[in-house]
C-alpha cells in the first residue's frame, strides 16, 4: 500500500462479503483436499500436478518456479517432489536450454490423477463460482461507484436505479 493513500475502513456489507469470500475459498479448497484423499493422493500432490500443467508458457517447470507458485519453501518442494516422483506422478529432466537446470513433467499416470481431480474441481466450480464471484465484485466496487456494467452500487453490491 502506498504511503500516501488513506486506508478506507470497511463497511458491514464489506464484511460480509469478505467472509463469504473466504467461507467459498475454503469450502472450495476443502472439496479438492477431500478429492484427492479419496483417489488416493495427498492434497499436495495434487496441487502440484495442477501447477505444473497450468505454468504460464513463459515459466518453465522448475522447482523454484513451483516453490513460488505454491508459496512452499524450496526444501519442502524437492520433498514433494520426491514423492511425486515416487509415485510415477512426475519426472525430473535437464532442461534443454540450461543443462544445470532440472525440470519437471507429468507422466502419463499423474496426468489422469489430475485429469480426473480437476474436471471435480471444474464441476465444484460450478457451483461456488457465482457466489465467489459476487463476494469479489462486492468488495472491489466501492459503494456508490459504477460497476463494470456502469450501474451504480449501494451498500450490499445491489445495483442503484
Amino acid at each position: 500500500m502506498s504511503k500516501g493513500k488513506q486506508i478506507k475502513p470497511l463497511n458491514q456489507a464489506e464484511y460480509t462479503a469478505l467472509a463469504q469470500f473466504r467461507y467459498q475459498i475454503r469450502r472450495y479448497l476443502r472439496y479438492m483436499e477431500e478429492r484427492a484423499r479419496e483417489a488416493g493422493h495427498n492434497p499436495q500432490k495434487y496441487q502440484l500436478l495442477l501447477a505444473i500443467k497450468g505454468l504460464p508458457p513463459d515459466i518453465r517447470p522448475t522447482i523454484s518456479a513451483l516453490a513460488e507458485r505454491m508459496q512452499l519453501n524450496h526444501n519442502s518442494m524437492v520433498e514433494l517432489v520426491d514423492r511425486c516422483e515416487e509415485r510415477g506422478l512426475i519426472r525430473r529432466a535437464r532442461s534443454g536450454k540450461d543443462r544445470r537446470q532440472v525440470e519437471l513433467s507429468i507422466t502419463p499416470e499423474g496426468d489422469a490423477v489430475l485429469n480426473k481431480l480437476a474436471s471435480a474441481g471444474r464441476e465444484e466450480l460450478r457451483s461456488v463460482g457465482p457466489v465467489l464471484a459476487d463476494s469479489i465484485q462486492r468488495l472491489i466496487h466501492e459503494t456508490g461507484r459504477p460497476g463494470p456494467d456502469g450501474a451504480r452500487r449501494v451498500s450490499g453490491g445491489k445495483k442503484k436505479s
